[in-house]
């Protein structure tokens, strides 16, 4: 049966069934639906939705450790994502969201636990440190047919030599329209991850009258089989190189491709610049950093 309020915990790391489900759940939220869904993800980096992973990801690094990287639906900057990490996804009928007492219910939940966590002047969630205010959560948000999609992530043993190492730039962007990621000092909370989501889930409960399913697709009301076609349709978009590279906003780009060095210019995924001149047009952005696009087994 479906449920108007639910909190649900993926059992799973995988991180393209995790945004698969994440979708899904999204997609058949019902009428003043109100879901918390939390997952852990797998090593991996993920983009905002209008970035570019040439700003934001150091290829070299993550295609020599095998780090996949994805992009998701909604907009906000790159992110990393680990077993230490949680990630929170709020999602709610349009009419009844507020960003607001998404943000307040993470403050106060974290708080009546020890936390010194407070809300940063971005929305993002900090701490103070020796080092002054660093960052422990960020948030980022997507609208649908009247359904809003508020998820983030919550470091709390996230492996954060990793984050360091990856997320920055390859090559030059010399010219590029998207959203730039905005570098802020992080830090982890210390605490087991699984307590955290439990710590969440409990107080979601309590708070919203939500029920505790164990399935999403228990929570959406939608059969074991129409809901296993539905995440793995989704799974093949998000796995795609057309949506995770060729629906990069424009740029122009200079550096070393697989190809040698080059400059660059791409408009909707195609090279148009001269380094090509014999494939101008039909050569596309992902054709020159397949070494680096996600795989899945």
């Amino acid at each position: 049966m479906k449920t108007n309020r639910a909190v649900i915990l993926a059992q799973e790391t995988d991180p393209w069934r995790n945004l698969a489900a994440e979708e899904a759940l999204w997609q058949n939220l019902p009428e003043r639906g109100f879901y918390l869904f939390l997952y852990r993800n797998s090593g991996c980096v993920v983009l905002g939705r209008h970035q570019n992973p040439l700003r934001e990801v150091r290829l070299g690094e993550a295609g020599a450790r095998g780090i996949p990287i994805l992009r998701r639906a909604s907009g906000g900057g790159t992110v990393w994502h680990d077993e230490g990490n949680l990630n929170f996804s709020f999602l709610v009928d349009q009419r009844d969201y507020d960003r607001h007492v998404v943000q307040d219910f993470l403050v106060r939940t974290l708080g009546r636990a020890g936390f010194q966590v407070v809300l940063g002047t971005k929305g993002d969630l900090v701490v103070p440190s020796d080092e002054g205010l660093c960052k422990v959560s960020g948030n980022a948000y997507a609208f649908r047919n009247g359904k809003v999609l508020h998820h983030g992530t919550l470091l709390c043993r996230a492996d954060l030599e990793s984050l360091r190492g990856l997320l920055g730039s390859t090559g030059e962007l010399v010219a590029w329209v998207g959203t730039p990621s905005r570098p802020m000092g992080v830090a982890n909370l210390g605490v087991d991850p699984r307590h955290a989501a439990e710590m969440l889930a409990e107080a979601f409960e309590q708070e919203f009258g939500a029920v505790r399913r164990e399935r999403p697709e228990e929570a959406a009301g939608v059969e074991a089989a129409d809901w296993s076609a539905a995440v793995s349709v989704n799974c093949r978009r998000l796995s795609s190189a057309e949506w995770t590279w060729d629906s990069t906003p424009p740029f122009t780009w200079k550096g070393e491709t697989l190809q040698g060095f080059r400059e660059v210019r791409v408009a909707e995924g195609r090279v148009l610049d001269g380094s090509f001149p014999s494939d101008e047009g039909k050569l596309f952005f992902s054709d020159l950093f397949f070494e680096y696009l996600p795989k899945r087994v």
